[in-house]
């Protein structure tokens, strides 16, 4: 039994059993489930290929999650696309979303870390850049989860509206690449702030 290849596939094994944990996609889990065979594998019948298929393991899941991000990505953009510029408690971050025109002010639909959903639902004030000019908006943020029937339909119809085959993107990112567990889904109407 070759230590090398052991101790490749059990480090790999190992990464994708955190990532199915905190993500949980297609990627992660694939990668855990031929880990596991091949740390039997590799157990049981050991033999000079060992290597070669730990090497794999590393290699294809990391191309395939690398490419899946960056088609998704690059997919993404070819939207309308603005950027937020938030402020936390350890500065200022910044994200690329999605915009909608439902109803007087811009909607977003941002799928947020924690600690920049609590900053939206907060109200705190933040720069919204569309088209290039940049301006304050108060943040006026709800938990998608927490939209009734009616609002959750019309933000996914101005979406499939605006957006429409561009939309599979997010499906594809979220069953390869998975959610990770801190994100907080939120609906984000941007008013204007006050003079």
């Amino acid at each position: 039994m070759s230590r090398v290849s052991l101790g490749i596939a059990a480090i790999t094994t190992t990464i994708a059993l955190l990532l199915v944990w905190d993500r949980s996609g297609l990627i992660a889990w694939a990668t855990l489930v031929l880990g596991v065979v091949l740390l039997g594998k590799i157990y049981l019948k050991p033999s000079r290929a060992d290597v070669g298929f730990s090497i794999g393991l590393v290699i294809v899941p990391a191309l395939t999650w690398i490419i899946t991000f960056y088609t998704v990505i690059s997919t993404w953009e070819r939207g309308e696309v603005v950027e937020l510029s938030i402020d936390t408690g350890s500065g200022r971050q910044s994200a690329r979303v999605w915009v909608l025109d439902v109803g007087a002010d811009p909607v977003v639909y941002y799928d947020a870390p924690s600690e920049l959903a609590e900053s939206l639902l907060a109200g705190m004030p933040l720069r919204f850049t569309r088209g290039g000019e940049t301006m304050i908006r108060i943040p006026d943020a709800k938990l998608a989860d927490a939209l009734s029937e009616d609002e959750a339909g019309v933000i996914l119809g101005a979406m499939q509206t605006k957006y429409r085959e561009l939309n599979d993107a997010a499906d594809i990112y979220y069953l390869m690449l998975g959610r990770s567990r801190d994100r907080v889904g939120l609906v984000v109407t941007l008013r204007q702030a006050p003079r």
